[in-house]
Formats: C-alpha cells, structure tokens, sequence
C-alpha cells in the first residue's frame, strides 16, 4: 500500500518502522503520565486536612512543652500563629487557654484576658473553662485596683482630700492620698506628702512604695523618682539600645538545593548625649531549648549622641532553618 504524498519506497520503509516508533514513544509516554500522576498525588497529600491537622496538633504540642519548660516568649509567636491559620479548630480553641497561660506568666494581664475571654466564648463548657474563669476574674481585680480609670480615681482622690483635711494628723490618709496621686500622674504633689513624711519619721522609707518613688541621697537630700527622672538615669547608664530588629530567611527552599539564610537587621541608637565609642553589636540565633546556633559581631565603632546605624547579619550554620526559634542582639560600647 502507498500513502498519499509519499514515495512508495519511503512508505514501505516507514510502514516497517511505525511499530517500533510507538513501542518506542509508548513507554516514555506512559513514564510521562506516571510522574505526573505522582506530583499530583503528591502535591494534594501536602495540602491535605489530614496533613494540615497533623502539623496543627504537632505545633500545639510544641508550644505546650515550650511552656512546661517556661519558655513563655518561644511558645507566644508559635501559638499567635497557630490560632491566625484556623481560628475556629479545636486546636486554635486550645492554643488560646495555652496562649492566655503564657500572657499571664509574663505580665501581660490585658492579652490574657482577652485570649481568655475568647476561649470562653467559643467552648463555654471546655476542659479548662472553670479554671479560665477563676483567671479572668483574679486578673480582672487585680488589674482595677492596679490601674482604676481616671473617673474612678478622681472620685477616689476627692475622697481621699477629704479625709486628709478631716485628719491631719493620719498618717495612713497621707499615704493613701500619695498613692492615688502618683498613680494619676501627678509626682510633684505625691512626692511632697512622702517627702514631708520622710522628715516626720525617716522609717517610712522602709515602705516598698515609698522606696520605689523616693531616693534618699548621702547629702540627706530626698529625690523623687518620677518616670522622667528613671528614664533619665536609665539613658545615662544604658546609652546603647538596639532598635528597629527585623528577621527574614533568604536563599532558595531546599527543592533547589540552594543554601538558606538567616538574616538579622537592626539598628544601633545611641540615646544619649555624649560620644560612644567601640560601638559593637553581638548577634545570636539559638534553636529549641535555648540552643546557641551561631553569634556574630558587628563592629559600628564611634556613634554620636542620638545616631543610628544600620547592621545586618546574615547566618548559615544551623540543621534547618526552620528550627531557628528566637535571635538575640547585645550592643557593647566604651565610653
């Protein structure tokens, strides 16, 4: 037979060889359609709920063991994480009594109570509902009577007037008086009630209030240490502070086999008003359980009074980088 268009003779040679050219093509052909099948099943298992469930509750478990081992600050960002990617699933309802743990532990009460607050709303009969309550209202009382709004303590300041005019002579009206002006901001008046206590009875400066607001100096001189006057001795004594610290990962992911970097930027501030020399910066990532990795110094050297300087680090030697948990940054200097 002769096809159409073509030389007999080629047609014969190429009806010879057709056969061989699908067996040929055939099996590369199904190779093809095999890897794909692969990829595909592949690429759907990774985004499977199976597998979404599966990391969930192992970063739940992580975090919770970070928190045994009072690692607060570690376990926050994992479970804030956490919570973000499926707010509604039984791990994220979990991870909010965890988190809400986690707050209170580092004195975050106004966190803690509204992660509470949330797991309460959405298992109102949970496991750990009784006990999130008896937090709530503990954390709540505690925090009025710490911090009142300012209606509430103006009203408690009259109060206060007022029995101080009635009872010159109480001491424990003074006091009280004190306190409630300090804690409405006005130091120079709470500091001359302590101050004219100080000189009734020097003993008063055993008071852990009073020390924390009156400094009795060597020339027997009183100072009251307002929040200006703290952070005018903290700027003094601390000039140096690291500002602005950023994290990011750089490189290509693991499928190109290209290496992945860590890299730490930030600034160096120097806040206050004198010259900073030998300006260093020391930066350290660590891994789980306070693991160092690797630490690098940046050498700024002389920083004027309220400059900043840029600095970025950029690390390598880690097992994964994904395991990378936390970086510090130290600034040294000479004066």
């Amino acid at each position: 037979m002769t096809l159409k268009g073509i030389p007999s003779t080629f047609a014969q040679w190429l009806g010879r060889c057709l056969p061989v050219t699908i067996l040929i093509v055939a099996p590369v052909v199904a190779g093809c359609a095999s890897q794909s099948r692969s990829l595909s099943t592949s690429s759907s298992m990774g985004h499977s709920p199976l597998g979404n469930a599966q990391s969930t509750s192992s970063s739940l478990a992580e975090a919770e063991q970070m928190i045994k081992s009072k690692d607060y600050e570690l376990a926050i960002p994992r479970l804030v994480q956490l919570i973000a990617k499926k707010p509604d699933s039984n791990a994220a309802v979990e991870g909010r009594y965890l988190l809400g743990v986690a707050y209170v532990h580092i004195n975050s009460v106004q966190d803690a109570i509204g992660v509470f607050d949330e797991y309460l709303s959405l298992a109102p009969q949970g496991p750990h509902a009784q006990e999130v309550k008896e937090y709530v209202a503990k954390l709540k009382a505690e925090y009025e009577k710490k911090y009142p709004n300012p209606d509430e303590l103006d009203a408690r300041i009259k109060t206060a007037m007022k029995q101080v005019q009635t009872h010159p002579g109480d001491d424990n009206a003074q006091l009280n008086l004190a306190d409630l002006l300090w804690k409405r901001g006005d130091y120079d008046t709470a500091g001359k009630i302590y101050i004219k206590l100080l000189n009734k009875d020097p003993n008063y400066g055993r008071k852990p209030e009073i020390a924390q607001r009156i400094e009795h100096m060597p020339d027997g001189q009183y100072i009251v240490l307002t929040p200006s006057e703290i952070e005018r001795r903290s700027i003094e004594s601390r000039p140096l502070e690291i500002v602005n610290t950023y994290t990011f990962r750089s490189g290509e992911d693991l499928l190109t086999r290209e290496k992945r970097f860590y890299v730490v930027t930030g600034q160096a501030y120097n806040r206050g008003d004198s010259i900073l020399y030998g300006v260093q910066v020391h930066v350290t990532i660590y891994g789980f359980g306070n693991v160092i990795y690797d630490t690098a110094t940046v050498n700024i050297g002389r920083l004027n009074p309220k400059e900043k300087r840029a600095f970025s680090v950029r690390f390598s030697n880690f097992d994964n980088i994904e395991n990378v948990a936390r970086y510090d940054c130290v600034g040294t200097f000479e004066r």
